[in-house]
């Protein structure tokens, strides 16, 4: 192995910092606060890694020896780009909120001691996906984020509910994987290889069926409709802290690693884009429509984010479909303020959990008015989901929209007003949901703490969903150094796709 350590440096972070984080635990019976406190310095410093980069972006883009691994027959190759990096430096901010919200959330479970070492491993999968060249390499590092996060996912072993949703994410990301693993048996038939370093020059038909293959393997991942059965199950029983990670970024991360895998098997962009966009119409419906009846939080907000998903979807394509760089960069700002948001979401219903045991909506009528802290930030959520102005999500909305009317054509029109109907549908159920927090209903008189006090939310929740609300605000009042910002890594992605 040569070349440039530091590319690969935050995957070493990362995973010595899961075995370092376990070890010590062990070794001084370490708090769960300890924990928390030792995994968010870890998630730091890779944070720092990549941060720097992001700096060098402009540099390695227009170098093609700087890499780190053997560029020999067989050989494994790293290589950071832009959009990579754009989307790990957001998914690493996410899951250092997470972390220090779980220093309360996780408080009264006794096995947190293997709990942070997961999210490491997960975070550490992702960047590898995001960063290796090599099909087959790419393949375990998937296999990697598959199995910690569904040990996350079943991490309360003692619910039956958990337990279930953790083997049928396993086994319905699994399903993913192996598809995966015989697009590359296509691809390695064909070309004798499984680097991917850049698009292949002469693709054939077994390629082309390999592209097709980590398509589905992918949309399967990311919850796509019809494969997003697995999604509500999922999202509503595991921790809302792992939800909030799986949802915010682990899961829409697989819609950016998809392009760069089919596009270079063979795959056009035609095709691609013609894909998201006919599926991103079913995304649009199926969750916003599903979401409207759903009694438990968990379930709500999952509907919700295969709504989002398709949003995602929906942006994506019409870069690949219509070639507007604009497109590209709606795709990129949608994941940046639909990671913000709905962590926020899922972060603020584990906080109603946390203190009053329960995920029935119905059973949290006027919850806010015992903690108004956890309805302040689950409405800064919920009304940025729905695309209230002044939001974040109002901005990404707008950014889809004035894009689909730029590229004049019939499809994208109808794409936008399927897209335009499941915002109007998404508006009855989430305008509601906030409503429903300051309306107290017979029988909800459990709600009422001791003294008849307001409940004091732990600071280890109040900072990382405080500053997840303020970036909410922030974004959709001031959101043009965002856009700028994804603009920059917009044109750097044009470079290398």
């Amino acid at each position: 192995m040569a070349g440039y350590f530091e590319i690969v440096l935050p995957i070493f972070i990362l995973i010595g910092g899961a075995f370092a984080v376990f070890l010590l635990g062990r070794l001084f019976a370490f708090s769960n606060r300890v924990m928390s406190v030792l995994t968010a310095a870890v998630l730091a410093g890779t944070l720092v890694v990549l941060i720097l980069h992001y700096q060098n972006i402009p540099h390695i883009i227009n170098r093609p020896d700087v890499f780190y691994g053997l560029d020999d027959p067989g050989g494994i190759i790293y290589r950071p780009n832009a959009v990579g990096v754009f989307i790990l430096i957001i998914g690493v901010i996410i899951g250092l909120l997470i972390t220090l919200y779980s220093g309360e959330y996780l408080s009264r479970d006794p096995r947190y001691l293997v709990y942070y070492p997961l999210i490491l491993l997960t975070l550490a999968g992702l960047l590898g996906m995001f960063t290796s060249n090599n099909l087959f390499n790419l393949f375990l590092l998937t296999e990697l984020t598959t199995i910690t996060a569904s040990a996350l996912v079943a991490f309360r072993f003692k619910s039956k509910p958990s337990i279930r949703a953790g083997f049928k994410y396993l086994i319905m990301s699994s399903l993913g994987t192996m598809t995966m693993m015989l697009g590359i048996y296509f691809v390695y038939r064909s070309t004798g290889d499984m680097q991917l370093v850049a698009p292949l020059a002469t693709p054939d038909d077994l390629t082309r069926i390999g592209a097709a293959c980590f398509l589905l393997g992918f949309s399967l991942k990311a919850g796509v409709v019809p494969l997003h059965t697995w999604v509500p199950d999922v999202y509503g029983h595991a921790p809302s802290a792992v939800s909030g990670l799986l949802a915010a970024v682990l899961s829409k991360s697989m819609l950016f690693i998809m392009p760069v895998v089919c596009l270079r098997l063979g795959m056009t962009r035609g095709e691609l884009g013609t894909y998201l966009m006919i599926f991103a119409n079913l995304n649009m419906l199926v969750g916003s429509v599903r979401m409207l009846r759903q009694q438990q939080l968990g379930r709500f907000l999952s509907f919700s984010t295969i709504a989002q998903t398709g949003y995602l979807m929906f942006g994506l394509g019409m870069g690949f479909y219509y070639g507007l760089e604009q497109a590209y960069g709606v795709g990129l700002f949608l994941f940046m303020i639909i990671a913000v948001m709905k962590c926020l979401a899922f972060l603020s219903a584990g906080m109603y959990e946390y203190y009053f045991g329960t995920q029935d909506i119905e059973l949290l009528r006027g919850a806010g008015r015992q903690m108004p802290l956890a309805a302040f930030t689950f409405s800064i959520a919920l009304a940025g989901l729905a695309g209230i102005p002044l939001l974040a999500g109002f901005n990404g909305k707008w950014l889809i929209f004035s894009t689909a009317i730029l590229s004049g054509d019939v499809f994208a029109l109808v794409c936008l007003a399927v897209f335009v109907l499941s915002t109007v549908i998404g508006l009855g159920g989430y305008l509601p949901m906030i409503v429903k927090q300051y309306q107290p209903a017979p029988g909800s008189e459990h709600l009422t703490p001791a003294g008849g006090q307001p409940i004091e939310v732990s600071t280890w929740m109040v900072v990382p969903t405080g500053l997840l609300s303020l970036m909410v605000i922030v974004i959709g009042v001031y959101p043009g150094p965002w856009v700028n910002l994804v603009s920059q890594v917009m044109q750097w992605m044009m470079v290398t796709l």
